[in-house]
């Protein structure tokens, strides 16, 4: 089919709306940093030492003093919200089928507005972290639904870009109302056509495209969804373990080793607890709670722009190749001018600049590129089944590393050896990307099955051609 090389303002707007569940993310996790920061929290949840009358406890260095199951305490603070993120991504990859994306959605918004409440009045461990878990269905939901309706809606020639608008979102990280999704969000047109209501489905591609319904590139783009659809219907329903044989398996382990990779980064190490890194590094302690913390979440949102151009540019294979190698450098600096300024505390500074190395390298590539690329690889039989297995491992990995690293970095006397270990699963990133990825940049959802191995679809009827 003709390819259009506009995508019509409606589609971007179309786009920053559905990705507004991204934002509830960002705003997750600009605002669990700060709260676990904050002495009034600290005093709460017994997380630093008090003395008889309820005051902290501060050390000869002026700072407060962390009570002994510090730690732990922070640990299940964390991940009990992102054990939701598992459970939403899970119960959404087959919900997500039935009642459509843009339901979904909106019950993501839904589900934030109760556990943040529940959050807020909370004045013990018990239902902080059940509101902990209520959010965390919000967010996996939203996860998993976001980038795989944006990738559904968008055209092939600025897919990539509109699809990492989720990640945008992420980095942005300011709540606001999510009722604007039920206003302006239309129905996916592919989910449409799956489900017969083709008129709908033409409407909605006339609508996102700028064009009208009898426009040749409308009708040339609703027979290819409708070949694609027909295609899978005669292969018929999805199973789970179809999504590990085949072309289907290798799909999936790309996105479950993707989304294992980029976790592995060590991304939410840094936005999670950098507070305690900046800390370790000798600076002074309202730096490390607000002015460094402020400074990554600001560098993070802005280097998603050029990400967002380079996308459909340059390709997602060589987004993911040079990201790899810039957090690998990132991540040796930081452990270098880390050990260094145990002797000579100024040549810190060079750590925090190998950090916004690692920060900017991350969300031009990784950051962005893997939702991208995990949201239209699967074909549409299978794609909630495959875009909820790729989010569900994310969210288990950002669970594991947000409950293990206060673990881990206390027994390493917070010193600097576990970014080796970053390092080291940044090489392997540069490997796999090289070796295991391959190119989507400019192909219909449609058309990425055959780079795939999938037999290719007459142009005519929609059956495949042997």
């Amino acid at each position: 089919m003709t390819k259009s090389e506009a995508s019509s303002t409606y589609n971007w707007i179309v786009g920053f709306a559905a990705g507004f569940g991204g934002l509830l993310f960002g705003y997750e996790i600009g605002v669990i940093g700060q709260v676990l920061a904050m002495i009034s929290f600290q005093i709460q949840f017994n997380l630093i030492k008090l003395d008889s009358t309820g005051n902290p406890l501060y050390g000869s260095d002026g700072k407060t003093i962390d009570a002994d199951n510090q730690a732990d305490l922070e640990s299940w603070i964390t991940s009990t919200f992102l054990f939701g993120c598992i459970i939403g991504a899970a119960i959404f990859s087959v919900v997500c089928d039935r009642l459509g994306r843009k339901k979904s959605i909106i019950i993501s918004g839904i589900l934030f507005a109760i556990g943040g409440l529940v959050q807020c009045i909370s004045s013990t461990l018990g239902p902080l972290l059940i509101g902990r878990v209520v959010s965390g269905l919000a967010i996996g939901t939203a996860s998993m639904v976001v980038p795989m309706y944006i990738a559904e809606t968008a055209p092939a020639a600025t897919r990539g870009a509109l699809t990492t608008v989720y990640q945008l979102m992420i980095t942005f990280g300011i709540f606001v109302a999510t009722a604007i999704n039920s206003i302006i969000i239309k129905a996916s047109p592919r989910w449409l056509a799956e489900k017969g209501l083709h008129e709908q489905a033409i409407q909605v591609i006339s609508k996102l495209r700028g064009l009208d319904v009898n426009h040749r590139e409308v009708v040339a783009e609703m027979k290819e969804i409708q070949d694609g659809v027909d295609f899978d219907k005669n292969l018929g329903d999805s199973t789970w373990g179809e999504m590990f044989r085949g072309s289907i398996g290798k799909r999936t382990i790309i996105a479950i080793v993707n989304q294992s990779l980029q976790q592995l980064t060590g991304i939410n190490v840094i936005l999670y607890y950098s507070k305690d890194i900046f800390n370790a590094m000798g600076f002074a302690s309202a730096d490390t709670k607000i002015a460094f913390p402020l400074a990554n979440a600001f560098i993070n949102f802005i280097a998603t722009f050029p990400g967002m151009w380079a996308v459909d540019r340059f390709g997602r294979k060589t987004l993911l190749l040079w990201g790899a190698l810039g957090m690998a450098i990132g991540h040796a600096g930081v452990f270098t001018f880390f050990q260094l300024s145990k002797s000579n505390q100024p040549l810190a500074w060079g750590a925090i600049i190998s950090v916004y190395i690692f920060l900017i390298s991350f969300a031009t590539t990784w950051g962005p590129v893997v939702w991208s690329y995990q949201a239209e690889i699967f074909p549409l039989r299978v794609r909630s089944k495959g875009t909820g297995i790729g989010t569900m491992t994310n969210w288990i990995w950002n669970t594991i590393i947000a409950y293990a690293f206060p673990q881990v970095f206390s027994a390493l006397n917070k010193g600097p050896s576990v970014y080796w270990i970053f390092f080291s699963f940044c090489a392997i990133m540069f490997v796999w990307s090289w070796t295991m990825i391959k190119e989507t940049k400019g192909l219909s959802l449609e058309e990425i099955g055959e780079v795939f191995g999938e037999e290719k679809r007459d142009g005519e009827t929609g059956t495949a051609k042997y």
